[in-house]
C-alpha cells in the first residue's frame, strides 16, 4: 500500500495528468510571450483623414477597423510591442496642394483629422510615432527621421509585423525602410488598405523581392510563437 507522501515515478492518475498538462501549457504560453515580446506590430496611420468620410481616404478602410482592433489586442496580450505612426503635418507642408503638393489638406498636427481613428486608442506602454513634422519631406516612412529604429532595438526587438494605410504609400516605406533597418518584416495581407487597391500586386511583388514577408496577420503571429 502506498503510504502518504510516496512519490510514485510515472504516475499517471487523472489529477497529475491535468496538472502536467496546466504546466505545459503555462510553458508554451511563457516561452510563446517570450517570443512575441521581440516582435512589434507597426500600425500606419490608422488616421480619421485617412479613413472613410476623411480628407484623403484610402478604400475600405471601414472593414478594417474591427479586426485591426482584435489584432492589436491580442498581439498586447501576447506581449507585442505596439507602434502606432501618425502624420503630423504644420500647415504649412510642402505636400499639401495649397503649397505646390499632391495632395490635399490632411493630418494636421493637432487636428481632428490626425487622430487615431475610433475604435483605435493608444494605451500605456504604446509607442507613437510623428512623422512628417517639418515642412519639407513627404514623411512617408515610419522610419524616416523618427528614431523607431533605435526604439526598436532599444526593446530588444527584433520582428515587426506592419499593417495600416496606404498600402502604395506610408505601409510599403515603412516595411521598406524597416527591411533596411534589419529587422525581419512581415506586411499583414488583411490589416492593410489601400488608396488605390490595383496597385497592391505591384507593391507586394516590390516588398518581396526587398525580402518582406507578405502573411496574413494569423500567419504572422504562429510564424512569431515558432521562431
Amino acid at each position: 500500500m502506498k503510504r502518504s507522501g510516496d512519490h510514485v515515478i510515472g504516475d499517471q492518475s487523472p489529477r497529475k495528468k491535468k496538472l502536467r498538462q496546466s504546466e505545459n501549457a503555462v510553458g508554451k504560453s511563457s516561452r510563446k510571450a517570450r517570443k512575441m515580446r521581440r516582435a512589434a506590430l507597426i500600425v500606419v496611420d490608422v488616421q480619421r483623414d485617412f479613413c472613410e468620410g476623411g480628407a484623403l481616404a484610402a478604400a475600405y478602410t471601414l472593414s478594417l477597423l474591427e479586426p485591426l482592433v482584435n489584432c492589436i489586442e491580442a498581439a498586447r496580450r501576447a506581449g507585442a510591442m505596439i507602434v502606432y505612426t501618425q502624420d503630423w503635418h504644420p500647415e504649412n507642408h510642402s505636400s499639401f496642394q495649397e503649397n505646390g503638393g499632391p495632395w490635399p489638406m490632411h493630418c494636421v498636427a493637432n487636428s481632428q483629422g490626425a487622430e487615431l481613428m475610433p475604435p483605435l486608442r493608444a494605451e500605456e506602454g504604446d509607442v507613437i510615432i510623428r512623422k512628417g513634422v517639418a515642412v519639407d519631406g513627404a514623411g512617408y516612412s515610419g522610419f524616416e527621421g523618427t528614431g523607431l529604429a533605435e526604439k526598436l532595438r532599444e526593446l530588444k526587438v527584433e520582428r515587426i509585423g506592419v499593417s495600416g494605410i496606404a498600402t502604395e504609400y506610408c505601409v510599403r516605406a515603412t516595411a521598406l525602410d524597416g527591411l533596411q533597418a534589419g529587422f525581419e518584416t512581415t506586411v499583414l495581407a488583411d490589416l492593410i488598405r489601400a488608396v488605390n487597391p490595383k496597385e497592391t500586386p505591384r507593391v507586394w511583388r516590390e516588398l518581396k523581392r526587398a525580402g518582406a514577408h507578405i502573411h496574413t496577420a494569423a500567419e504572422w503571429f504562429a510564424s512569431v510563437g515558432k521562431s
